[in-house]
């Protein structure tokens, strides 16, 4: 039974989050607004709970979430890493020594064009993504490539659902030292493993995302919405490969897709599945 407090700009959060915690046994300690309120307030508000929620990130800043792991409280963000990367290594660092667990949000998992396929993934052998990246300015480049880095692995590791053994990346350069491609190869310890190709400076941008396993193989474009689902068949000597398309619905035609932000619902339950896990 854990006591959840509430840092936000918004005043849904305290009933969304109450009317689904009422099942596990926990509940609500509290909700403000950091903005609006005292550094007293935010610091008692956290004293008095075992597990801070920030839905969303309060006007850019990450001063609230430092301040919970400092105060030893567990985490639970409603939005993904990539969104304060600067901040990152320090939380970690500080999660660590406080020995208390951080929670963030991925918001590629509530896209429909991905999520329709994860019914028909069960271990897989091999996952590969291919990333081509439009044209930056040059000092944002490699940012670029870490954030696309972060992303795309975090995704990849919920599929295979095993920790690493063994990372072996690679680059590509051009004769002046520029790096054009990044390859990670990710080796896990289910036998599972990850291969990433980021390519920088590219006409076409792409995202794609394969996953191959025992009984076929499951494809998604992510820029442009769509995904289908492969099955090997044998006929005597010949194996083939039929495909079926998952996303778009019959009937619709397929449309550039960005990841969609979680509804309410779906973000309290981030947090739900957070307090179970703990």
């Amino acid at each position: 039974m854990y006591s959840v407090g509430i840092l936000s700009g918004q005043e849904k959060w305290p009933e969304v989050l109450s009317e689904m915690l009422k099942a596990s046994g926990s509940s609500v300690s509290g909700w403000l607004d950091p903005r609006l309120s005292t550094p007293l307030d935010t610091q008692q508000l956290i004293d008095f709970s075992d597990l801070i929620w920030i839905p969303e990130k309060i006007d850019d800043r990450m001063e609230e979430a430092i301040q919970v792991i400092r105060r030893s409280r567990h985490l639970s963000l409603g939005f993904p890493v990539v969104e304060f990367m600067d901040e990152a290594p320090g939380m970690v660092k500080l999660a660590h020594e406080a020995r208390v667990q951080v929670q963030v949000g991925h918001h590629d998992w509530y896209d429909p064009v991905f999520r329709c396929t994860l019914s028909h993934i069960s271990q897989p052998q091999h996952i590969r993504f291919t990333e081509y990246l439009p044209a930056t300015e040059p000092h944002e480049s490699s940012r670029q490539v870490f954030k696309t880095m972060v992303v795309d692995l975090d995704l990849a590791l919920g599929l295979a659902g095993s920790t690493v053994r063994r990372v072996r990346p690679h680059a590509s350069r051009l004769l002046n030292g520029t790096a054009i491609q990044i390859d990670v190869r990710v080796e896990l310890h289910n036998g599972t493993v990850i291969n990433l190709c980021i390519r920088k400076f590219s006409e076409t941008p792409e995202r794609k995302l394969e996953v191959i396993q025992s009984d076929g193989l499951i494809t998604v474009d992510l820029l442009r919405g769509a995904s289908s689902v492969g099955k090997y068949q044998e006929n005597g000597s010949d194996i083939t490969l039929n495909i079926n398309p998952l996303w778009p619905p019959k009937g619709h035609r397929a449309v550039a897709s960005t990841p969609a932000l979680p509804g309410e619902h779906e973000m309290a339950r981030q947090c739900l599945s957070f307090l179970h896990a703990l």
